[in-house]
Order: structure tokens, then C-alpha cells, then sequence
């Protein structure tokens, strides 16, 4: 039983052929998301997508995680940001449908992570967990007794739009960009994620200084959280996450000194470990769990 899946992002969509224990069976080329300054074209380019992969593969369906709060039994985009204009009520789901004649099914992407982590990485028999992405933004999901909490309007988890008491929102202050903005104000040079780390292995005192800085602002958003849930696990993605020999102790130390006692502490932190599959599996997952049948 194959399935195509692809993971919808503001600036690219990924995609491959999964069978349903998990495993890729093809991974197909990046494509830029058709997205313009105004506009998008994103139900067009999944449609070709599927259409181009049916012309040699028996596909039995569709698995979708995309940016944006999603209505995961419509398949619809409720709301998304400024990085795909146009996309909020997006029908997703009923696109894929009638123009491919497949069963398809739409999760956010950070939820498909969260999802994709309890099956097959980090966070599995984890009966809770708080599963965050670190990266132009700041991500969240929330897994209880193994399932998803989407929350009554589908955005529950949405930590990153939380508000600062300076005015900002968390994201801005947690993020992969916030790191890398600091680096900059201090060394007044702009680099990337990868040599920031780079630099940090051999010594950098700016970059342990951003990335220190960085977690100190996600550790303070987290507590309330952390005393609303008492995860049992403290799931970090993101690009962020291949660093995790740097990114937990620093976590675990900061948590424990801004927690009131050990009993409050989750658990497991850890890094997520599916990389940027945990998006494409975890939206494999909730169509293997939602079923949607075939249109008639």
C-alpha cells in the first residue's frame, strides 16, 4: 500500500512515497512552493504532484501536513500566516480528492511532527508530551495519553503567539532567527544555523552566549506550560534538534534552575529524531488513523 505524502512549507514542499509501517519507498525532488506576494497556487501544485506520481505508481492515497491551522477532518486550512497570502480556507482535502480520485488527509505540520515522534522517534510510549519546532518561528503540539489535544478551534499548541510582557510574541524571542539575530548584534555579522554550531564546537563564546540567550527566553515561555501539562516528555524539533548533545543538558539546566523543585521537571527532553521526515510520517500516520475512503 503505497502512499504519497508531502509536507507543505512557505517555502518549499517536500514529498515521497511511504508504505504503511512507515518506511519511504521513493523520495521525490523539493519543489518550490508556488507561492507569490500575493497569492498561492499550492492546491494546483499537489494536484499536478499526485497526478505525475498516478502516471506510474498505484497510489492509495494522499497524506498531507501543511503550515497553518488546519481542520484535520475537512482537510481544510482555517488560517495561516503571512508567508503563504491567500491560503486560509484552502480545501485541501477536496482538492486532492476530486481532481486525483484519492482518499486524502491534512494535518498541521507541527502536529504531524508530534505525531510522527510518538510513532516512530523520540517521544514514542511517552503518555504526554509537549513537542515544540524551533525555527523561523517558534511551533507547538500537544500529545495526551498518546493522542493529539487539537483543541476546540483545532490551534491548540500554538506556543510561539504567546505574548511577551515586552509586547513581543515568543517566537520572536525563540526561534532559530532570534538565535542568529543575536549573534548578529553581537559580532555584527549574519551566518547561518549550521555555522553558528560550527562555531559554538570550537569555542565561540558569542555563539554559546546566542544560543544560551536563545533557550533562556524558550525556558521562560515554557513553564507555564510545563505546570499546565506536566508533560512527561519535552519533545524539541526543528533544524535545531540535530544539535541535541548541545540543545538538552542546556534545557534540563535552565529548567532546573527556573522550576520550583525536580518534581516538576519532565521526565525526557529531547531532541526530535525523525529529522525532516517527521512531517511527511507523522501525516502518514493520521491517515492511517482517520482512514478517509476513497471518493465516490
Amino acid at each position: 500500500m503505497t502512499i504519497l505524502t508531502l509536507d507543505i512549507g512557505g517555502s518549499e514542499i517536500k514529498a515521497a512515497h511511504y508504505q504503511t509501517d512507515g518506511s519511504c519507498s521513493k523520495t521525490l525532488p523539493n519543489q518550490k512552493t508556488a507561492v507569490s506576494a500575493q497569492d498561492n497556487h499550492i492546491g494546483t501544485q499537489i494536484a499536478q504532484i499526485c497526478r505525475e506520481e498516478q502516471t506510474h505508481t498505484a497510489l492509495q492515497g494522499v497524506a498531507i501536513s501543511s503550515a497553518g491551522v488546519i481542520d484535520p477532518y475537512r482537510g481544510t486550512v482555517l488560517h495561516a500566516g503571512p508567508s503563504i497570502p491567500g491560503y486560509s480556507g484552502t480545501a485541501l482535502k477536496q482538492t486532492i480528492e476530486n481532481q486525483c480520485g484519492l482518499p486524502c488527509s491534512v494535518e498541521n505540520d507541527v502536529n504531524a511532527m508530534a505525531l510522527g515522534e510518538a510513532w516512530l522517534g523520540a517521544a514514542q510510549n511517552s503518555s504526554s508530551a509537549l513537542c515544540l519546532t524551533l525555527g523561523t518561528g517558534l511551533g507547538g503540539a500537544i500529545l495526551l495519553e498518546g493522542k493529539l489535544w487539537r483543541g476546540a478551534n483545532y490551534a491548540a499548541g500554538e506556543i510561539g503567539v504567546c505574548p511577551l510582557g515586552d509586547g513581543r510574541r515568543l517566537e520572536q524571542a525563540a526561534s532559530t532567527t532570534a538565535l542568529l539575530a543575536t549573534y548578529a548584534e553581537r559580532r555584527g555579522e549574519h551566518i547561518d544555523g549550521k555555522t553558528l554550531f560550527q562555531r559554538l564546537r570550537t569555542g565561540d563564546a558569542d555563539a554559546a552566549y546566542a544560543l544560551d540567550h536563545m533557550l533562556g527566553a524558550l525556558t521562560d515561555g515554557l513553564l507555564p506550560a510545563i505546570h499546565l501539562l506536566a508533560p512527561e516528555t519535552l519533545l524539541i524539533g526543528g533544524g535545531i534538534a540535530a544539535q541535541h548533545d548541545l540543545i538538552e543538558p542546556r534545557i534540563r539546566a535552565q529548567l532546573a534552575e527556573k522550576l520550583p523543585a525536580q518534581h516538576f521537571m519532565p521526565k525526557n527532553i529531547r531532541c526530535a529524531s525523525l529529522g525532516n521526515r517527521a512531517g511527511m510520517i507523522g501525516a502518514l500516520r493520521w491517515f492511517l488513523d482517520s482512514r478517509p475512503t476513497r471518493p465516490q
